[in-house]
Formats: structure tokens, C-alpha cells, sequence
């Protein structure tokens, strides 16, 4: 069964070392886009053999001004302009087209992370530490110069100086070896300075997911019709404005922190480069002076110098980046292998029975407690609606039946097994639910109601469109929703999109064999008078199922077998309607002050 508990405790244990997380990419590189692959390979070729053109040309040219240019020495520069011809020709190729594959590979691993998603426990993705870590994950996607990319971009870089260091440390080596034991001191200095500066950089990561998902929720709030109409309405601009421009100084100064750090390691990088040219171009003017070494041969020398250490400095920095890439890796790979394993008993394909025991809920370990010590059973076709005030713990403890949260104490037994041991998609088939929330996609409306069922069960679609109450072109199972994918498209009113959404619900319940129907407010749209007929009309439709119902109108919820009046999180009344209108109860204040509003 998925983890449905916010502070899970990692059962799974995450591989976080480098070599793995390369390995990681690289391997759904090669699943996803192969040619990625292809262009790191040539990077690395490439990369090696241009800059040794670069250096053994103008050596070439010297030395034949200094003898003869004979035919050898004009081939060899023949050769060498060649191979700094394909070479500029296949670098300019790779970066034109780089962008293109890289996009495919993004795709790919995109569609992983959704995928993930869709699997991941409700009450995590929920939470405000699921959701850091989720646009983590998503920027280890998108941005090309961090995560899966950034690593990505790496690779062929790190091969090639890699690769690169080999062959010119062979051939210098052989001229003087204390040049290539200055050039690894000072590489490794700036390899460790550059190391500690990345650590420090990745402390930010965190406050920038944190200042991004704040921004793009303001950004769509003001961009979206509902936040524009709202602004002027109330004449929020100014304040808005306000809190906009405190959360972009919170991503500004993190970002300026950012600045500092790879400031500091630039000033690394040119004190390291100037320690290690100066000794190595003393040494090389030395030889010369005493007659070693001839011109052509110091120009060789100063070109692979000036090539070792610039391979030196590049691949300190990349290998320093490299450290911080696979942080944001394990970030990216920790929200992908959370555990959302789906294993236990199946339930039974038929009535259940729904006992909450002694049932408690709190978000975070030290938050306060959203419902405490819930004792409700659901007997097979009992009809019980759940009343009381905003932020009474209603819709929460809908969620907790539902499987999508897991109580912090207590327990939820369906037909007497606990459902911790139950395989929970098999459970959330039988639970045919419509929240206060509405959510249409822009498909077509018979997909909207039946999915990917949809051309099968035409009839069925339509039946229940109209047993929602839609009529005229929204009976059209086949026609687009919104504009977004066909200009033709229906635009639902908000009232029509929840009679959709509970047309969803009448077919699952009536052709996919759910036994339990949870309305949670999904009819704030209608007026008090259609909801009542709409409640009564769906407890018809679910004669022989169980039913939970939420409804602020209580008019709506009186012909329920049972009702539970919840205050504070906690059930304080219950009965039926008659029953509890014979006392002085809560439940009776209420009802008689809805209804004076109505009379």
C-alpha cells in the first residue's frame, strides 16, 4: 500500500553516491534519447583533437620558417588544418542540433516524474516539503544548466579534459615533470576551494524552490480571470504589488548570495592559473636559453602548457559543478523512488463496511492535531452526511476514508481488515467521489466522465449526463471541452462543470461497480433548492451503496439515515434528523438558522 503519511521516514534507501548518479542518467539518457550519448562521444573526440591542432600548427609553421618548409612539414600542416576544419565543422553541428536532443531527453524524463507523481501518496505531494521537493525535481528537469541537463551538459566537457590531460601530460612529461606536479597541486588547491564554494551554493537551494513556488503561485493568481477579477474588485493592487515585490527581494537575495560565492571562485581560478603559467613558462624560457629545446619546440611546449593548464581549470570547475549536479540528482531521484509500492490484500468487489477507530490527524509531528479521537462506523447502504462549520475537520476525515491520508493514531477497517494492510487502488475503486474542488480536462466530455472508456460506453455517458441534469450540447459525449484543443470547443459555467464532474461519479457508481458514493460540497455552485434535489436524486441512485455526504445547506443532508455534527475535529453530536431537531443541539441552532434565511 502507498505511503500516505507526510513525515515519511525513507524505508528505501537512496544510492547518493556520484558514480551511481551518473550512471543513473546516463542510463535513461539511453533510454529515452541515445543521441545525447552520440553527441557527448563526439564532444570528447572533438575536444581533444582541436586543441592539439591548435597547438602543433603554429609550431609547424616555425619550424618550417626556421629550416625548409619540405614536403613533410607541409603535409603535416595540411593535416593538422584538416582535423581543425572537421573538427569546427562537427562543434558547430553538435551545437546547432544539441538543443533538439536534449529537449527529447527532457521529454522523456518528464513524463517519468508525472508518472511518479500521479503514484506518490496524496498526503505528500499535499505538503509544503513534497511540494519543495517536487519543483526540485522539476527544475532538475527544465533548467539546462542544473540537474539532469546541467549533468548531462558536463559529460562531455569532463571526458574531453579528462581524455585530453592524458595525452598532453604524455608529451610534456617527457620535456620536464615538475611542470605537471605544479599544474595537479594547484588544480587540486582549486578543486577544493571550488568544492567548499559549491556546498555552500547548494544551501540555497532550498530558499529558491521555496521563492519560485511562491512566485509562480502569485504570478498565475494575478495572470489567471478569478485573480484579476478579485484585484479589482477588492483593489488588492497595491498590496499585491507589495507582497510581490517582498517575495522577488527573497529570490533576489538569494540569488545575489549566489553571485558572491561564483565570484570567489573566479578569483580561485585566476590565482591558481597564474601560479601554475608562471612556474611553467620559466621553466620552458629556461630550456630555450640554455640551448635544450629549440624555438619551434618552445612554441610546442608554451602551446601544451597553455592547453594543460586550461584543461586544469576547466576540469576542477566542471568536476566542483559536477559535486553539486549530483546533489540536485539526489534530490531528483529521492521524490522518483519514494516508495509508492501498491501491495496488500485486495478487497472485495462488493458492500463495505467503514470503521474509523479512535482516529487522530495532524499534518507535521509537532503541528496541532486536525482531528482527534473520530470514532464513525459506515454500515453496507447507510446513507450519513457530515455537517459543521469551516475548518471543523470535515473534508479531512473524507480524505482519511478515502485512503488518501493516513491517520497519525487510530485505525480505518474495511469490512474488519485494516486498511494499512489493503491493497488501496483495489479500495479506491469501489469509492465514487466528487470534492469541493473541480478539475475538467480539455478532452472531450465523454472523456471527462469515462476516460479512456469513453468509446465504449456511449449510452452510459449520456445517461449520466442527464441524470447530472446537463442538457443540450453538453450531451454530446464526443465534443471538446474548452478552446484549448478545438476552437469549437464548450466552455462549462461553473455550475456545469460539477454537474460533469458528478456525472463522473454516476458512472462509476452505476458501470464501474463502485459501492460507496462521498460528495464532499460538490455542489456549491447550485442554489440551495437544486441541491436538494440533487442530493435527494443521488441517494435514489445509491439505494443499495453507502453514502457520505458534506454540505454546509442542511436542508440537503436531512434525509440521511445519520448525521455527525463535527466541531474542532471532533464529533460532538449524532443521530437522525428528527432526533437531533428534538433537543437543544447543535445541530438544531443551525438548521433553524439556515433556514430563517430562507423563510
Amino acid at each position: 500500500m502507498c505511503c500516505g503519511i507526510i513525515g515519511w521516514d525513507g524505508k528505501r534507501k537512496m544510492k547518493k553516491n556520484l558514480l551511481d548518479n551518473v550512471w543513473y542518467v546516463l542510463s535513461k539518457t539511453w533510454k529515452y534519447e541515445k543521441r545525447v550519448l552520440l553527441i557527448i562521444g563526439l564532444q570528447t573526440v572533438i575536444g581533444v583533437i582541436s586543441p592539439l591542432a591548435g597547438v602543433f600548427l603554429p609550431a609547424l609553421v616555425v619550424n618550417g620558417i626556421s629550416t625548409e618548409l619540405d614536403a613533410r612539414i607541409m603535409a603535416g600542416i595540411a593535416v593538422v588544418m584538416l582535423c581543425l576544419m572537421i573538427g569546427n565543422t562537427a562543434a558547430a553541428y553538435i551545437e546547432n542540433i544539441y538543443s533538439t536532443y536534449l529537449m527529447n531527453n527532457k521529454i522523456g524524463f518528464l513524463s517519468a516524474l508525472f508518472r511518479q507523481k500521479m503514484k506518490i501518496d496524496y498526503a505528500y505531494v499535499e505538503s509544503p516539503e513534497g511540494q519543495n521537493q517536487y519543483e526540485n525535481a522539476m527544475m532538475s528537469i527544465l533548467n539546462d544548466s542544473s540537474g539532469i541537463s546541467g549533468m548531462l551538459s558536463l559529460m562531455g566537457p569532463i571526458f574531453k579534459n579528462i581524455l585530453g590531460l592524458l595525452v598532453n601530460v604524455v608529451l610534456i612529461v617527457k620535456f620536464n615533470g615538475w611542470i605537471v606536479v605544479v599544474l595537479v597541486v594547484t588544480a587540486a588547491v582549486h578543486f577544493f576551494i571550488a568544492s567548499k564554494i559549491r556546498e555552500k551554493q547548494d544551501t540555497l537551494r532550498e530558499p529558491l524552490a521555496d521563492s519560485n513556488r511562491k512566485l509562480n503561485y502569485l504570478f498565475n493568481y494575478v495572470s489567471g480571470n478569478t485573480g484579476a477579477r478579485e484585484i479589482w474588485i477588492f483593489g488588492m493592487h497595491t498590496w499585491l504589488a507589495n507582497v510581490i515585490d517582498q517575495v522577488t527581494r527573497l529570490r533576489l537575495g538569494t540569488a545575489e548570495k549566489n553571485a558572491r560565492y561564483q565570484f570567489s571562485l573566479s578569483i580561485s581560478d585566476s590565482l591558481m592559473l597564474a601560479l601554475r603559467d608562471a612556474f611553467a613558462y620559466w621553466i620552458t624560457i629556461q630550456a630555450v636559453l640554455a640551448g635544450k629545446i629549440e624555438v619551434w619546440e618552445l612554441v610546442l611546449y608554451l602551446g601544451i602548457i597553455t592547453c594543460i593548464s586550461s584543461l586544469f581549470t576547466e576540469l576542477t570547475n566542471q568536476l566542483a559543478s559536477l559535486g553539486q549536479r549530483n546533489l540536485e540528482i539526489v534530490t531528483f531521484r529521492e521524490f522518483m523512488d519514494r516508495d509508492c509500492s501498491d501491495d496488500g490484500l485486495e478487497c472485495e468487489n462488493g458492500p463495505l463496511t467503514i470503521e474509523l477507530k479512535d482516529v487522530s490527524f495532524r499534518f507535521q509531528e509537532d503541528g496541532p492535531y486536525v482531528l482527534r479521537h473520530v470514532n464513525l462506523t459506515l454500515h453496507e447502504k447507510e446513507k450519513i452526511a457530515l455537517v459543521g462549520e469551516n475548518g471543523a475537520g470535515k473534508s479531512t476525515l473524507v480524505k482519511i476514508i478515502c485512503g488518501l491520508y493516513k491517520p497519525t493514531e487510530g485505525k480505518v477497517l474495511v469490512n474488519g481488515v485494516d486498511l494499512e494492510t489493503m491493497k488501496l487502488s483495489g479500495y479506491q475503486k469501489l469509492l465514487a467521489t466528487a470534492f469541493q474542488d473541480t478539475y475538467l480536462m480539455p478532452m472531450t466530455v465523454g472523456e471527462n466522465i469515462a476516460f479512456g472508456d469513453a468509446q465504449a460506453h456511449t449510452e452510459e455517458i449520456r445517461n449520466c449526463l442527464e441524470m447530472a441534469g446537463l442538457e443540450g450540447e453538453f450531451l454530446d459525449e464526443n465534443r471538446a471541452l474548452t478552446k484549448m484543443l478545438d476552437p469549437n470547443g464548450l466552455v462549462p459555467s461553473g455550475g456545469q462543470k460539477q454537474k460533469l464532474v458528478l456525472a463522473r461519479v454516476a458512472f462509476k457508481l452505476l458501470y464501474r461497480k463502485a459501492q460507496v458514493l462521498i460528495l464532499d460540497e460538490p455542489t456549491a455552485a447550485m442554489d440551495a433548492i437544486a441541491e436538494k434535489a440533487f442530493y435527494e436524486n443521488y441517494i435514489q441512485l445509491a439505494e443499495n451503496k453507502s453514502c457520505i455526504l458534506i454540505s454546509h445547506r442542511l436542508k440537503s443532508t436531512s434525509v440521511c439515515d445519520s448525521i455527525l455534527v463535527m466541531e474542532k475535529g471532533s464529533i460532538i453530536e449524532q443521530g437522525t434528523h428528527e432526533s437531533l431537531m428534538r433537543e437543544g443541539t447543535r445541530y438544531k441552532e443551525m438548521y433553524q438558522l439556515q433556514s430563517s434565511y430562507y423563510q
